[in-house]
């Protein structure tokens, strides 16, 4: 994953990688931690707001529900007066009406009612109290006929009204019928001055009564709903039913003025996003030409050198960074670069004046090559055949030897070489040994080290055979064993303790044993050796194991 995305960012440019790491990245964690807080914050508040609301909503029940309690214990206690009871018995007798308006002068009673009536079973008005004559059907149509008093509220006059049933002997005999201000119910009403906020009655069916802001009245509420809409804003709704009546206290908050701090605290954030990305912008503008300007530098440098094919111009940076030290390198690298040019044309004027000199030496081995064949024709012509041979002998090895510059041959030619070679020394020992090739087929075109056989050949005739001993054998056998190629060379010589074997190993024709297991091990590796065995009177075999890579 992590290399994915590393190749990914290497896909894209300089420019791209710093606007990402300086802008995006921090951009997305500012807005995801923003994005949070704002979520958590709302939560919170919301639940403060929604704690806060219940807390008013049980405060101003409880004060409804006991000054409602309190006046109508002040209205029963009234009815009980008894010029009450005599202004229904005889509606005509105005000394008993002002009685009773002396008594309710004279004592607290229902002191914040705007108006008091009484009407008789019929609905007819007995006693007036105020400047208003209440709708007493209207009352009555909106009143609980269960229940012997009742609040209602009647919109026309902006009053809440309390109806109480009066009876005598069980008989209902008329009502009672007491206003009030909205406040009298409880201080809420008229002291709520939270911004945003609004308190409201409405009935068990959820339709608006009153409150302290004026609602159209065919809003209805859904009591089971947490949040409701009006005029295209919405509301967080809180409600309780106040006990002992039909009503239902509901708290509106908006939404709008609840999150109000914390929209203007968004903005604020917004505006600070608007300033730290303008920072960043140029922070980033700032970064990315510190890296790329120098890095642009190198590049022309390199497309300079290259078009130019000049190898003079050099990065000019000043710089202290690791783009520094890439412009440093860059240019003791073109010095090692020129250096290396002129060395190279150095070696190449050598060279050509090196094949100059060879193809001028090319003139003396084909004159020494005429030479011997010359000689090799005289001798055929003075019937000298082991002089002619020997010559000619020569003269191959000396063109295997000097026009032949392959490292590697053939195992016949090899064998071809070691023959022109034992040929040669037949010259000068005669019949003293004789030689046995045993060369499989299959071996022949492997290939070899060329001459090295020959050093291990001329150590056999140089130091083991002797001139008064006869059946003398020089044995060359070429197998393969394994995978290797397996090259024995044996002879029934007069052998060598194996303690004398480091010094006989000191001249070898002037090759030593080592200086072929040296170039063996150079040129095939450890797992190829040389093994010499030796028992004084027996012979020596030498025994070498080289790669089976034929041509």
């Amino acid at each position: 994953m992590i290399s994915k995305f590393y190749k990914f960012l290497r896909k894209k440019g300089m420019k791209s990688r710093i606007v990402f790491a300086f802008i995006v990245v921090p951009l997305v964690l500012i807005a995801v931690i923003f994005l949070l807080y704002y979520v958590i914050s709302a939560n919170i508040l919301y639940d403060k707001s929604e704690q806060s609301a219940k807390a008013f909503v049980d405060m101003t029940e409880e004060n409804i529900y006991l000054n409602t309690t309190k006046l109508e214990e002040q209205l029963a206690t009234i009815m009980q007066q008894s010029n009450f009871s005599a202004m229904l018995a005889y509606p005509d007798e105005d000394t008993y009406k002002q009685a009773f308006e002396a008594y309710m002068s004279e004592n607290s009673y229902l002191r914040l009612r705007k108006d008091f009536q009484l009407f008789d079973a019929d609905a007819h008005l007995i006693f007036k109290e105020g400047a208003h004559i209440y709708p007493l059907d209207t009352i009555l149509e909106r009143k609980d006929e269960q229940e012997e008093n009742s609040w209602v509220y009647v919109e026309e006059l902006k009053e809440i009204v309390l109806i109480q049933n009066v009876r005598k002997n069980q008989q209902l005999i008329g009502y009672a019928v007491c206003g009030f201000p909205l406040d009298a119910l409880s201080p809420s009403f008229t002291r709520m001055d939270r911004e945003g906020s609004m308190l409201v009655i409405a009935d068990e069916q959820g339709e608006y009564l009153f409150g302290t802001k004026h609602l159209p009245s065919d809003i209805k509420f859904d009591f089971s709903q947490k949040s409701f809409s009006l005029r295209e804003d919405n509301y967080y709704v809180t409600s309780k039913k106040v006990r002992g009546m039909d009503w239902q206290i509901v708290s509106l908050i908006s939404e709008e003025n609840l999150y109000q701090e914390l929209h203007n605290f968004r903005n604020m954030i917004l505006l600070y996003g608007i300033l730290l990305t303008i920072v960043l912008e140029i922070i980033a503008f700032f970064i990315y030409h510190s890296i790329y300007d120098p890095m642009n530098n190198i590049l022309t440098t390199m497309r300079s050198i290259d078009e130019e094919r000049s190898l003079v111009q050099r990065v000019v940076d000043d710089g202290n960074d690791e783009v520094h030290q890439v412009a440093v390198n860059f240019n003791e690298l073109l010095d090692r670069i020129e250096e290396l040019v002129k060395t190279v044309e150095s070696e190449q004027e050598q060279k050509r004046e090196t094949q100059f000199q060879l193809l001028q030496a090319q003139i003396n081995p084909h004159f020494l090559f005429n030479t011997l064949n010359t000689l090799h024709f005289l001798a055929l012509m003075n019937d000298d055949k082991p002089v002619g041979e020997g010559i000619s002998a020569l003269a191959k090895l000396l063109r295997n030897t000097i026009t032949d510059q392959k490292d590697e041959v053939s195992v016949a030619e090899e064998i071809e070489n070691l023959k022109n070679y034992i040929i040669i020394q037949k010259l000068r020992y005669g019949d003293l040994f004789e030689t046995v090739y045993n060369i499989d087929e299959e071996v022949k075109d492997c290939k070899i080290l060329k001459f090295l056989l020959q050093p291990i050949v001329e150590n056999s005739i140089l130091h083991a055979f002797e001139e008064d001993r006869e059946h003398q054998l020089l044995t060359i056998r070429a197998q393969k064993y394994h995978h290797y190629l397996k090259i024995s060379i044996g002879d029934n010589g007069k052998g060598f303790k194996p303690k004398e074997r480091k010094n006989s190993n000191r001249n070898l024709s002037g090759i030593g044993i080592d200086n072929i297991s040296e170039r063996i091990r150079l040129m095939y590796g450890e797992k190829y050796s040389m093994q010499i065995q030796s028992s004084i009177g027996f012979g020596t075999i030498v025994t070498l194991l080289l790669p089976f890579t034929k041509e």
